[in-house]
């Protein structure tokens, strides 16, 4: 409840902040969430490429590796499973511009604004 709480306090400070500003409310959530989409897709391309980078060292590692047939197996899993993370994170960097292009020119749609907002 107490973040709802945030959220409300925080959308009407920015509202008031737009208005004084002579931005609309929409335009200025459009700018805001262009930059939370740029900090993810940063952070998560550094992630992805870590991943890839240990994931393919480890599976690797896994087959030169002399040890028990159970330590190979769950290294080869372990492995797997981070370039498959990896993977995963790519598409979501690949998506995650397109997918808030589209919401943000279902908000322009639904406000009439023929303002080209939503395009970072």
């Amino acid at each position: 409840m107490n973040k709802l709480r945030i959220l409300l306090y925080a959308l009407t400070a920015m509202s008031i902040v737009s208005t004084v500003y002579g931005e609309s409310l929409l335009s200025s959530l459009s700018i805001t969430l262009c930059g939370i989409v740029a900090g993810v897709r940063t952070f998560v391309g550094i992630v992805a490429i870590a991943l890839f980078l240990i994931g393919g060292i480890m599976y690797a590692i896994a087959h030169f590796i002399p040890t028990s047939v159970d330590f190979r197996k769950a290294l080869l899993g372990w492995s797997t499973a981070m370039i498959v993370a990896a993977v995963i994170g790519v598409i979501v960097v690949i998506l995650a511009q397109p997918l808030i292009n589209l919401f943000a020119g279902f908000g322009n749609a639904a406000a009439g604004s023929s303002l080209a907002i939503g395009t970072c």
